[in-house]
């Protein structure tokens, strides 16, 4: 009976201290509003062969309309623009997505690559 209590605490505490890590290192100051500012690269979306790849948003509000796009430099654009117009960003989430989007722009890759280096400059 002692062993069985005494596994609930720890599993209770081993949750508890687990859901007390931040799920993302994001620079201080930087409020994203009610959006999640990620992309993901896929194969073979709807629409598309299957070896062709193409580039999303991942948060569905600033999906909201937006088709996917070969170019990723189409779809940083809609996320930081979304960031502005639906998701109550603040500036520093939007100087910060400016800054992502540049760095996407700069590699000139189209590939998973480029979402792990956007998603990354934005601490996620």
């Amino acid at each position: 009976m002692h062993s069985n209590t005494f596994l609930l605490v720890l599993l209770f505490a081993i949750t508890a201290s687990a859901s007390a890590i931040p799920a993302r290192a994001v620079a201080a100051g930087v409020d994203f509003g009610s959006c999640t500012p990620t992309i993901d690269f896929e194969l073979g979306r709807p629409g598309r062969k299957a070896t062709e790849g193409t580039f999303l948003p991942t948060d569905p509000v600033v999906a909201k309309g937006q088709e996917d796009a070969l170019n990723p430099n189409i779809i940083t654009n809609r996320v930081c623009d979304q960031l502005i117009n639906v998701c109550g960003a603040n500036d520093a989430a939007h100087t910060l997505c400016l800054s992502a989007k540049a760095t996407v722009a700069a590699l000139g890759t189209k590939d998973a690559t480029t979402a792990t280096a956007f998603n990354s400059a934005l601490g996620f």
